[in-house]
């Protein structure tokens, strides 16, 4: 998988990609603007409500922009058309005085590649108009998200720990396809998924370990070029050796495969948690897949290094997404 250091070296050698921050009051954020400018990373646009909150001293290479200087006319008209009738002008010119929807209309203009928000937004407030601007991709009926975890040489992507709270069995299946397809971009190899449960290949029984069950049906179906399995305890799944004694025929061949598909969003936020916290992995993200344009969605405690990792990561997803 890609390094921190290997994705900056593909920045700088390709074409440049925008990055907008809508809260561009966040020190840590114009901090981490001046980092990538500086390092001449990516460019950066930052958003701040009022002219009159953008600090002097800012590095002259980061554009700023305030919500009370920027024409929101065409906005709030190419924002009635893409809803239709599920808004109407009252709440459309509401909308665009928030930051987050003129982040994503900016992207969906092409004035902007990607965004990354989170530090004083919800979760919700990031990804609503990401859902409803910039959209899924064609194919796709929901978004998912992906941790990237690290430790030392180990790397893995957990998947979804942060977006769907209880996917059915067809959308399982395509978390797990649009993880897969992640970790391609990360220059993993031949990518091998394993889709989680308290059963290993029928030693548990109940709804929870069907739909797994199901997701692998699922999967069977569609045929894609990526080795997958399940359902799988984690013990098994984590483990080759384990693995070979509760599931000889189990078409994984890795020791360990690299992309960990949870059944729902309380396990695998709670996973990536122990995994943090207890195992001393790193969780670089969550970032948002499944979406036409790269919008990543930060954790309010997230640190300045966190921060800047992420957007390294979203540039490289924007300049991907353009490939």
């Amino acid at each position: 998988m890609y390094s921190l250091k290997d994705l900056k070296e593909v920045l700088k050698t390709s074409a440049t990609q925008t990055i907008i921050f809508p809260e561009g009051d966040e020190a840590k954020i114009q901090q981490t603007a001046t980092m990538l400018v500086e390092e001449q990373l990516v460019d950066v646009i930052l958003l701040f409500n009022k002219k009159t909150d953008i600090p002097t001293g800012l590095n002259t290479q980061i554009k700023v922009m305030s919500v009370d200087q920027i024409d929101v006319a065409p906005y709030i008209a190419k924002f009635m058309e893409i809803r239709g009738d599920k808004t109407n002008l009252e709440q459309a010119t509401k909308l665009m005085q928030l930051r987050t929807y003129i982040g994503t209309m900016m992207i969906l203009e092409q004035k902007a590649d990607a965004m990354v928000c989170g530090l004083t937004f919800t979760t919700a407030d990031t990804l609503r108009p990401a859902l409803q601007v910039v959209k899924v991709k064609k194919g796709m009926a929901i978004a998912s998200s992906a941790f990237i975890m690290k430790k030392g040489e180990q790397a893995f992507i957990f998947t979804d720990c942060a977006l769907n709270v209880n996917p059915d069995a067809k959308q399982l299946a395509q978390i797990g396809i649009m993880a897969t397809e992640f970790a391609k971009t990360m220059n993993v190899t031949n990518p091998e998924t394993v889709f989680l449960s308290y059963s290993t290949k029928g030693s548990g029984a109940g709804e929870a370990v069907d739909k797994v069950a199901q997701a692998i049906k699922e999967l069977d179906a569609i045929k894609p070029d990526f080795a997958y399995d399940g359902e799988f305890q984690f013990d098994a799944a984590f483990v080759q050796e384990v693995r070979m004694k509760k599931a000889p025929n189990s078409k994984l061949t890795k020791a360990t495969p690299d992309v960990f598909v949870f059944p729902e969003l309380q396990s695998g936020n709670i996973g990536y948690k122990i995994a943090q916290r207890l195992g001393g992995f790193d969780a670089v993200g969550p970032f948002i897949l499944g979406l036409n344009k790269p919008i990543n969605d930060l954790s309010r405690g997230a640190t300045l290094e966190d921060i800047y990792e992420t957007a390294i990561y979203t540039a490289f997803q924007a300049l991907n997404s353009q490939n």
